[in-house]
């Protein structure tokens, strides 16, 4: 029985360790797109669930020192205080940054959600074609109408883009954002975009300007104002929610389907990149990078330095750029933190309102625990922004 005890308590340790290795290695840290990395991320998405482990280990050192296991009592140990830091580490971390910025969250909120994931499929029921493009692909949007009992009318409106490396992902990908975003008053369009391959670099953002100007022709019959347009993404899709925004009137990177374009009241930034050139050497997931980049853009900067550019935010920066909101991860395996200074620092030198915040522990795509501190972090920023530029 001791045998047995040592080698679950020895066991768990080593998972514990490998998973430590994946979540803090700082100086080089492991990719997103490996095993490792995808299970250090996960990790820092819901870290306090890590707390099971340490219970459990708790219970197994129980029964190792009632059964005179003393390699099994020291190894229980060992894992139970590993598992408690690697669990409260991150989530006081991305707390005390919460509080140092007045926002409260609450572990209630983290448990309430503990069993939830923030993912989710398009939604047919929902769905409208903004535009066929030529080849015939059909690109819809999902109509998230504002709640019923929201006040304004009639109501502002968010054009929501997903992400997916330019390659991947689909609308209503993140479905709580929607209905969150409906409670604020807001009727959400939730828009799909035409992936790569082929190399789409100009092309996408020209679908997402094209769904723009549907959303604004459509002010009407969806009980929106048209002067109260503001439009958000998440990785990828935060890329071409700015390049959208900032490159208005830009004749490089025109509307698909050609119309108005409407001038948009704000952007909101979750964990995109905004500099091409400067992430293609600079991300701790270079493979993942380097082979999205062969597919959007065609190749590397050094042979299409010109596409890079344009294909980046901080190109169009300028004095008519709308207030931007910005959140990132330092722990981040995608997106390097520079990608977002060098933004706000951009947009800052333009005179343009930038609320850029880098939050500690918290890794790419962290809105998928709807409940996490990160997660909850930002909705109370992103509601305040939308009090002032919404």
């Amino acid at each position: 029985m001791a045998w047995i005890l040592t080698c679950i308590a020895v066991s768990i340790d080593a998972a514990l360790l490998v998973f430590a290795f994946a979540v803090l290695w700082v100086g080089a840290p492991v990719a997103f797109d490996t095993v490792l990395g995808l299970a250090g991320a996960v990790l820092l998405f819901f870290p306090l669930h890590l707390l099971v482990v340490t219970i459990l280990a708790g219970a197994f050192a129980a029964v190792a020192k009632a059964r005179h296991a003393r390699l099994a009592l020291v190894a229980s140990v060992v894992g139970a205080m590993v598992s408690a830091i690697l669990a409260v580490a991150p989530a006081v971390a991305t707390w005390r940054y919460a509080q140092r910025h007045g926002v409260d969250v609450s572990l209630g909120d983290y448990l309430a959600n503990a069993s939830h994931m923030n993912l989710g499929p398009p939604q047919p029921a929902r769905s409208v074609v903004y535009w066929t493009a030529p080849g015939g692909d059909q690109l819809s949007l999902d109509v998230w109408p504002a709640a019923n009992d929201a006040a304004r009318t009639p109501h502002p409106a968010l054009l929501r883009l997903h992400g997916g490396a330019f390659v991947g992902g689909n609308r209503s990908d993140m479905p709580d954002w929607d209905r969150w975003f409906n409670q604020l008053g807001y009727t959400v369009f939730d828009a799909d975009y035409r992936l790569s391959p082929p190399p789409r670099w100009q092309e996408v953002t020209g679908d997402v300007k094209c769904a723009l100007g549907w959303v604004a022709a459509h002010a009407a019959a969806y009980d929106i104002d048209p002067s109260r347009i503001s439009i958000t993404g998440f990785s990828a899709g935060a890329n071409l929610a700015m390049l959208a925004a900032y490159s208005a009137g830009d004749p490089r990177l025109p509307s698909s389907c050609g119309g108005v374009v409407p001038k948009l009241r704000s952007v909101i930034n979750l964990y995109g990149n905004t500099d091409s050139i400067a992430i293609y050497d600079t991300s701790a997931s270079l493979t993942l990078v380097r082979d999205a980049a062969q597919q959007y853009v065609g190749g590397s900067p050094t042979e299409y330095r010109e596409r890079h550019i344009t294909a980046s935010p901080v190109t169009y920066v300028g004095a008519a750029s709308p207030p931007t909101l910005s959140f990132l991860g330092t722990s981040d395996r995608i997106i390097p933190t520079d990608q977002l200074t060098r933004l706000d620092q951009a947009l800052r030198a333009a005179g343009v309102v930038s609320d850029a915040y880098l939050i500690p522990a918290t890794d790419h795509g962290f809105d998928v625990n709807w409940g996490g501190f990160a997660t909850q972090f930002a909705r109370a920023k992103i509601a305040t922004f939308l009090q002032q530029h919404g």
